[in-house]
């Protein structure tokens, strides 16, 4: 069955939405799927899309209460039918609002939208605006379990579909019990947004450093919070036991993780982290707060361990003992890449949206 995509990204850069959608198209083609990508900002992620069966387009897009956007979504409308799309696929907040309402003028036969996280970062207007975008849609597609009975939750019995994020191996994965380092290792791979909460990293990373003097700690990503960020680390003399590694492409922060003795993830609100689907499937255990679909991915106890969010002392003391105890670590470490490898695969995720998309009977017009 022949079938034609239309993808709507905000931004190719390196954000775990964005390596999601690319990831999908990428694997859609590889299928022989054409794929069209609107994209409003480019970045990294551009050069992963000169593959075979993908055309990308960005397009500039202010405020949406501007008159540009009236243009864009008209400019959108034409290209899609232009493509002759089967499907809309969008990506959250930003790209729902012009791709639904661009999908519906072209007469796509099916618009799927896409809520990534607990949009905390949303206005009560930028919600509301969104609620009602997102019935142009056949279907709101989210990433975790937690955040589909809250949309139901919020919104009533709508069309929810819980599509997990897919995780990819992007080189070698070195093994715990090979890796060179001066002394144990604990990283966090998260913008520096405030949901990610490096505060409460850094405040247990203090405690860590009483209980295993030699452990050193990595942070990698950019954002608003980053300055503050240093100025605490400076404030509790962890000195040059931290490091900022900035943004990395994609294969450097792999290779990174996998310097890595343990990965934490300190956010108190999440969707379906991919930093902690990546940790897994480089086979490093994970401590991550219990929040989202966190609980979805890391077994506590057994890939891992779950704590309570902004506590430094509850992250702090499973980190500690992983540290202190090698074998628990290269333990949940295997078993946290099993869980990630049987999964969180990209094929898995790639026949999930094709069951749905073909489920509202797309691809079957006539050519």
């Amino acid at each position: 069955m022949s079938l034609r995509v239309a993808h709507v990204l905000d931004s190719l850069n390196l954000g775990g939405t964005e390596t999601q959608g690319v990831a999908l198209v990428r694997a859609l083609a590889a299928r022989g799927i054409e794929n069209r990508l609107v994209h409003f900002q480019t970045g990294p992620l551009r050069e992963q899309l000169d593959v075979p069966n993908v055309v990308v387009d960005r397009l500039d897009c202010g405020s949406f209460l501007r008159p540009a956007t009236v243009r864009l979504v008209r400019r959108l409308a034409r290209d899609l039918r232009a493509f002759r799309a089967d499907v809309v696929q969008t990506y959250g907040f930003y790209t729902n609002l012009p791709g639904l309402l661009a999908g519906r003028l072209a007469g796509v036969p099916v618009l799927v939208a896409s809520r990534r996280g607990h949009a905390i970062n949303l206005t009560p207007a930028q919600r509301r605006v969104d609620r009602l975008v997102r019935r142009l849609a056949h279907v709101t597609v989210v990433n975790a379990e937690a955040l589909r009975r809250t949309l139901q939750e919020e919104e009533g019995p709508r069309p929810v579909a819980v599509i997990p994020n897919c995780v990819l191996e992007r080189g070698p994965v070195v093994p715990l019990d090979r890796v060179t380092e001066s002394g144990p290792v604990v990283g966090m791979v998260a913008n520096f947004r405030a949901p990610k909460d490096h505060r409460t990293f850094l405040r247990a990373a203090r405690l860590v450093v009483e209980k295993v003097p030699t452990a050193e700690f990595r942070m990698i990503g950019r954002g608003p919070e980053e300055p503050a960020m240093r100025e605490l680390a400076a404030h509790l003399e962890l000195g040059a036991r931290v490091r900022f590694l900035g943004a990395l492409a994609p294969e450097a922060v792999w290779a990174a993780v996998n310097r890595f003795t343990v990965s934490v993830l300190a956010s108190h609100s999440e969707g379906m982290p991919n930093a902690v689907l990546e940790a897994m499937l480089a086979g490093r255990p994970v401590v991550a707060t219990a929040v989202g679909g966190v609980p979805e991915v890391v077994e506590d106890g057994v890939t891992g361990y779950l704590v309570r969010p902004r506590d430094a002392s509850a992250l702090a003391a499973p980190i500690a003992r992983l540290l202190k105890d090698p074998a628990i670590a290269v333990r949940m470490g295997a078993a946290a890449r099993e869980r990630a490898r049987t999964r969180h695969g990209v094929d898995a995720m790639v026949e999930s949206f094709l069951s749905l998309w073909r489920s509202f009977g797309a691809g079957e017009r006539a050519a």
